[in-house]
């Protein structure tokens, strides 16, 4: 169900903002992994993160996939690191 349309004329969907705040936790997590100062906590926040997403049924993922999908679509510069996400995350996820 599309909800608004966003300023650059693209469908915003309910729960699309969530998904864009998860891609920055994840991304600067990420950055804090290869820094090493807080990377085993960072690390360890990461496979957090995996294991809940890993815990959504195959309906949840699917709609999880799409709404990265959409996010992806709208910011091409990370289009490959946030499509390649479900993988990178691990078999949870």
């Amino acid at each position: 169900m599309i909800t608004e349309v966003e300023e650059d004329g693209g469908a915003a969907f309910p729960g699309d903002e969530v998904v864009r705040a998860l891609l920055t936790a994840i991304a600067t997590l990420e950055d804090l992994v290869s820094v090493g100062s807080d990377s085993n906590f960072a690390l360890s926040t990461l496979e957090g993160i995996a294991h809940e997403l890993g815990g959504m049924d195959a309906a949840e993922g699917r709609r999880f996939v799409a709404a990265l999908e959409r996010v992806a679509v709208a910011e091409p510069d990370r289009a490959a690191w946030i499509r390649g996400l479900p993988v990178a995350l691990g078999p949870d996820c």
